[in-house]
């Protein structure tokens, strides 16, 4: 059946997946999301573990960060020697993992919340070898108006725009 063509099976749950109108609602997942507007939401909602994450958002922030880090590991090979210089330009490469960890944990459960499974699935990325495979499956597993379950709007209504 085409999405398009898609009923709800009652009122309480559509066809599709309520999203955010506004790119500064954080309580509810931006489908179509630019690359800007994913990498804000990404530090704006830093440490959030409720809530869902759009496929458009996971993947831009995937892209950003892989972009950094590449960008981080050159820094390191140019400066490429042992001396003090080359141990300082690890600095950076710390500073991005200190600084993107939690809230990449955060988006990747909330992805999973999108596509209605429990949070607690991350865990299975620290599989040797399987692991970085889950992550590529989860991102593109589609959204499900069930996964409306895991968002807390009465938590995070004081906190979006009006």
């Amino acid at each position: 059946m085409a999405r398009s063509e898609e009923t709800s099976f009652d009122a309480q749950h559509p066809a599709e997946p309520l999203g955010a109108t506004d790119p500064r609602d954080l309580t509810l997942p931006l489908y179509g999301a630019t690359f800007g507007q994913a990498v804000t939401r990404f530090f704006r909602s830093y440490a959030r573990f409720s809530g869902r994450a759009s496929r458009s958002e996971y993947w831009w922030v995937q892209l950003a960060v892989a972009a950094v880090a590449i960008f981080c590991v050159a820094i390191v090979a140019v400066a490429g020697d042992p001396s003090a210089l080359g141990r300082l330009s690890l600095v950076p490469v710390a500073v991005f993992v200190l600084v993107c960890v939690i809230p990449s944990w955060a988006l990747l459960v909330r992805r999973l919340h999108d596509a209605d499974l429990s949070g607690w699935m991350c865990l299975l990325l620290l599989l040797p070898y399987i692991g970085s495979v889950l992550a590529i499956v989860f991102g593109v597993l589609p959204s499900k108006p069930l996964g409306e379950r895991f968002d807390r709007r009465d938590v995070y209504d004081d906190l979006a725009p009006r």
